[in-house]
């Protein structure tokens, strides 16, 4: 069994990490798809707005709960006995919206939150709530022991674990300066009674009240002392959710592709997991140019050198089939050329990926490759083909 395999066997989630446009969302959907071929019962999440994980599992669209692959559609693929995919697009502003719903201490204080018209305005923002609400959804699905395996494709950010620490960077908003001031009592108490703060802020407070209207801070007030009420609620979560991303029952494996930017990218990735004691687990080379037999492309085309002869024996072959007015010279010095171009790039993206598969394996973490396809995947059959390259004796990177 590969070391990949092996995780789909044992975990409880496992997370796909890496750049934007890397391909996190295919190989997301095609370690599920593995996951229920082996009789677990898999779900993936997406944040992807683009809507790309519908296409290819095959259904019209997703929503905030996970969604059934039909069984029909599955038994065609191998996905045989107890096995079951689900697929769910995560709705950020309804998740948010269930936390409070859970972490407010009466229904009263959940309404004023609710309703509250700076909450519908921050809630698709505040403190990272997209990658909170990412983590949120994964801690809820692990709680409810429906799933035997979590397929996480992180949302595309432009810090490296903003998803992974998005909980503290809540957490520290909560404790902010500006929050612990515009929720004190006095402020509600007084109604803006300005008087009772240190003259520094009364003069900050001033100046939001003309520019903005006091409207604004009455609202704002109010939504931050509702806000408060759950704040430990919320801080309790935070811990349980890093304690849940950083144990043993959970994995990450680093997405990638040849580009020097993803490449790049990927350098930083693994700076950040590794400092934070994240379980990296490998590394998936995504959208590899590779040699047909999966071997080492040539140095030569033709291997001996001898192109003269290439070019006759090549020429021959293609007017037998294409006849004698077929202009076969022209036609086989192209396609020795064409062979010769991909052997290049072949070896190029072998020599752009070298450096982190050498730190992979000095880790002892699986490093492997997927090759690129003829098109982009937005099917089941190409979802198979990916979930192939990568469990099906996969290529070593």
């Amino acid at each position: 069994m590969t070391a990949l395999g092996q995780l789909v066997e044992t975990r409880r989630i496992l997370a796909c990490v890496g750049a934007g446009g890397v391909g996190k969302t295919t190989v997301a959907a095609a370690v599920a798809l593995e996951a229920a071929r082996r009789g677990r019962r898999a779900v993936v999440i997406t944040i992807d707005p683009a809507r790309r994980l519908a296409d290819a599992l095959g259904v019209d669209h997703l929503e905030n709960e996970p969604r059934a692959i039909p069984a029909d559609r599955l038994t065609e693929l191998g996905v045989a006995g107890d096995g079951e995919l689900f697929a769910m697009m995560l709705d950020m502003k309804r998740t948010f919206d269930e936390m409070v719903d859970r972490f407010a201490p009466d229904p009263e204080s959940r309404d004023r939150i609710l309703e509250n018209p700076i909450y519908h305005h921050v809630s698709d923002a505040l403190a990272g709530s997209a990658e909170y609400s990412a983590m949120e959804k994964v801690y809820e699905l692990c709680e409810t022991e429906t799933f035997d395996l979590i397929v996480v494709d992180t949302p595309p950010s432009q810090h490296a674990l903003d998803f992974l620490d998005a909980p503290q960077r809540l957490v520290e908003f909560l404790d902010s300066r500006i929050v612990q001031l515009l929720v004190h009592p006095a402020f509600a108490a007084g109604r803006f009674g300005f008087k009772l703060f240190q003259r520094g802020a009364h003069r900050v407070m001033q100046m939001i009240e003309r520019v903005s209207g006091a409207g604004f801070l009455e609202d704002l007030s109010d939504f931050l002392m509702a806000f408060d009420a759950m704040s430990e609620g919320f801080r309790d979560r935070a811990r349980q959710v890093r304690a849940l991303l950083t144990g043993p029952t959970s994995g990450f494996v680093l997405v990638s592709g040849p580009g020097q930017r993803a490449i790049d990218d990927a350098r930083l990735f693994l700076d950040r997991l590794e400092g934070t004691g994240v379980p990296v687990e490998g590394l998936v080379l995504n959208r590899m140019r590779t040699w047909p037999d999966g071997g080492d492309p040539p140095e030569r085309v033709p291997a001996d050198g001898d192109r003269e002869a290439a070019v006759a024996v090549l020429a021959a072959a293609l007017r037998e089939v294409e006849g004698q007015d077929f202009p076969a010279e022209d036609a086989a010095e192209a396609a020795l050329d064409a062979v010769a171009g991909y052997a290049s790039a072949v070896r190029r993206d072998r020599e752009a990926c070298r450096g982190l598969v050498e730190r992979a394996e000095r880790a002892n973490r699986f490093a492997l490759r997927v090759p690129e396809l003829p098109s982009d995947v937005h099917d089941l059959e190409g979802l198979a083909r990916v979930a192939g390259a990568l469990f099906e004796s996969p290529a070593r990177a």
